[in-house]
């Protein structure tokens, strides 16, 4: 980000330095060194986190417009960011999603490797909280994570075939998402589309065994 960009949120904001040095996570003397500098100069890439969270933060308490010249670029290094560390924390490779995770077969391969780890249904069982305070959120979530704790219930259904039902719930319980949950109005549709797909998978799956 650049120094000039710092410059513009705080004259649109009409945040002072003390205050959007809060937002974005860095000491008083730190931003006003900055500030200074003017122009074209660009922040150190190391702030580069703490800034863009900043902004996306501003958003969420009303004080930027999400429209915002700045506030794009913070959600797509953002969005960025989390795919990286989702794929880390998951053990994935980011090459592979971006080799297919763009469609259905994507997403479900994605959600068969989380199901098949070893820790992945314990992991789902012990955020039993944290998926009921996403199922509030939305109610078409609510439906679609409902229809995959019945997956899990199923007797009839062999562990290797709840696979996908239990690596889409780790994912919408996973602290990491491509599209982060905080950045409004987009954040659940990844989780959403995930859940769609695992959803669709098991409605299709019944049919045939039926």
């Amino acid at each position: 980000m650049k120094i000039s960009q710092i410059s513009k949120i705080s004259k649109d904001t009409g945040l002072s330095p003390e205050k959007l040095a809060v937002y974005f996570q860095v000491s008083n003397m730190t931003l006003r060194r900055w500030l200074k500098k003017g122009g074209t100069v660009r922040v150190p890439a190391q702030y580069d986190t703490n800034l863009y969270q900043g902004i996306l933060t501003m958003v969420k308490d009303g004080v930027i417009d999400k429209d915002h010249e700045c506030v794009k670029e913070a959600y797509e290094f953002s969005q960025s960011l989390f795919a990286n560390n989702s794929f880390m924390m998951m053990d994935l490779q980011a090459t592979q999603f971006e080799q297919s995770g763009g469609n259905e077969d994507g997403l479900m391969d994605l959600c068969l490797r989380l199901g098949q780890r070893d820790d992945s249904l314990t992991y789902v069982q012990n955020n039993e909280t944290t998926l009921q305070g996403l199922q509030n959120k939305s109610p078409s979530i609510r439906e679609k994570v409902m229809t995959l704790w019945n997956v899990l219930k199923d007797g009839d259904l062999q562990k290797t075939s709840k696979y996908v039902a239990v690596g889409a719930m780790y994912y919408l319980v996973f602290p990491f998402d491509f599209i982060p949950d905080s950045v409004p109005g987009v954040g659940l549709l990844d989780d959403y589309a995930i859940l769609s797909i695992a959803v669709d998978h098991y409605l299709r799956f019944k049919n045939l065994k039926g």
